[in-house]
């Protein structure tokens, strides 16, 4: 029971439920609270998927092409760090935005790279690796699939929240304060796995 409770709580926290949740808010403001909720059902399932895959075979995936664990973690950084600007800057919208021209799908592929970034996947990786068994990875599938499940519902309340309380730059603010740790938390990922790059 342990071993799922540690996964979920390491899951949920690479994951981050909230900035997961202030993405989908930062979505075309056209959008309805339906649609934004179905938009994040779909990409953390997504992410799930991705997620799960990674734990059964990602460790033999990146020794067949001969990617190391550090490697990749550092790309990770660099992928949070982008994702971490676009929300600190916040999305560009005009007059002549199309609601229906496919910003719904950019939003869900930005939270899927988000929430199954690489570093995330390393994680997964990592806790699969360090699960010691010769069949599949239990622990670490359980545990991701409620760190997901969690997410889901924390993404479906904050919208349902933020219906209730119209207009204001709360939600902005909070986004762009976001950006800033999803811009540190990339930061750190690719620090620690060029670290252990050159010198582990």
């Amino acid at each position: 029971m342990e071993a799922y409770l540690n996964t979920t709580a390491a899951m949920l926290a690479v994951i981050n439920p909230v900035i997961c949740g202030t993405m989908i808010l930062g979505m075309d403001q056209g959008q309805t609270a339906k649609t934004k909720m179905l938009d994040g059902t779909k990409a953390l399932l997504i992410v799930l998927v991705i997620l799960l895959l990674a734990a059964v075979g990602g460790k033999t995936v990146l020794g067949f092409f001969g990617i190391s664990m550090d490697a990749f973690q550092a790309v990770g950084g660099i992928i949070l760090v982008g994702i971490g600007f676009h929300l600190l800057i916040g999305p560009k919208q005009s007059p002549d935005t199309d609601v229906s021209s496919g910003s719904s799908k950019s939003g869900i592929m930005r939270l899927v790279m988000f929430a199954a970034s690489p570093g995330t996947i390393s994680m997964v990786i990592t806790l699969a690796v360090a699960q010691k068994s010769d069949g599949p990875p239990t622990a670490v599938m359980i545990g991701t699939t409620l760190a997901v499940a969690v997410t889901i519902l924390i993404i479906i309340g904050m919208v349902a929240f933020s219906k209730t309380k119209q207009g204001g730059s709360g939600p902005g603010l909070f986004s762009r304060f976001m950006g800033l740790i999803v811009i540190a938390r990339g930061v750190q990922f690719l620090l620690e796995g060029l670290k252990d790059f050159f010198v582990g």
